[in-house]
């Protein structure tokens, strides 16, 4: 069976950093093929170069999450983009909007995100989009941005993460090439918003992820989330859409290597 790619996890996160060989095993026994690992700020971006040597399993991509707006210095960007032209790094990201915790200026997350999408465009690699409370206004960043890309020759210019908006929302992402990344809160009973969203968004542009260490499956409600269980989001897409565990699995795993430009290799000894 074709193995799962976990297009966003943070196993830097000190909750699972100290049982990154554990959970990188539990990954490989789960049939995992890949993990997008994502930096949201200096220490965790640096991490995740480091990680990501260690493992072919680990996919590193580097960012500023909106959180951080406030703090960014033209000197962090300019690193930034210095870790992000590395051949190892995938996307930029975790970049985007927060405007429900709002924990920096909506002007500074504005001029950063924008900065950002600038820097992905410079080094030709797409960028893993966070959008909370944001998710009609971040078009007016991301849709110029997408025309840009693709006129350069990227095949996708972005996932939107752990996508929280409707199907009717995320249509303007799909027609400008995103892909959407279901998370396993798929799994929640009244989620219905991500269950619709799941079913309807073409599998041809869907990938899944676990955003490790948040948000785990139904079944783990209350522990950490960790890349093996991005499996439980499969299944219940397949549930949804009535199809097999396999063509989800199959269809999301060549989604995520078209996205971040790879070519994935089963674990050896996976299950």
């Amino acid at each position: 069976m074709t193995g799962a790619f976990d297009t966003h996890c943070h196993i830097q996160d000190p909750k699972l950093l100290e049982d990154v060989d554990g959970v990188l095993e539990r990954a490989r026994l789960a049939g995992l093929e890949g993990m997008a690992l994502c930096g949201y700020h200096a220490a965790s971006n640096e991490l995740a170069l480091e990680l990501a040597a260690r493992s072919p399993l680990l996919f590193p991509a580097v960012g500023f999450h909106p959180h951080e707006a406030d703090d960014v210095t033209p000197a962090m960007l300019a690193e930034l983009e210095s870790q992000a032209t590395l051949p190892a790094v995938v996307a930029v990201g975790e970049i985007g909007l927060d405007f429900y915790r709002n924990l920096s200026s909506a002007a500074n997350q504005c001029k950063l995100l924008d900065a950002q999408l600038e820097i992905a465009l410079r080094v030709g690699k797409p960028v893993c989009v966070h959008s909370r409370s944001a998710e009609d206004v971040i078009y007016d960043h991301l849709g110029p941005y997408a025309s840009r890309a693709r006129a350069n020759g990227m095949t996708v210019p972005g996932v939107m993460h752990c996508f929280g908006g409707t199907f009717e929302q995320a249509q303007p992402y799909l027609e400008a090439g995103f892909v959407v990344s279901v998370s396993c809160t798929v799994t929640y009973p009244k989620n219905d918003t991500t269950m619709l969203l799941a079913q309807l968004v073409p599998l041809e542009s869907l990938v899944i992820e676990t955003d490790s260490p948040y948000l785990p499956p139904q079944v783990k409600r209350g522990k950490l989330n960790e890349p093996a269980n991005v499996v439980e989001a499969a299944r219940a897409i397949a549930a949804l859409r009535q199809v097999s565990l396999e063509d989800v699995l199959e269809a999301t795993t060549r989604n995520a290597e078209r996205l971040f430009g790879i070519r994935v290799a089963k674990p050896v000894g996976a299950a």
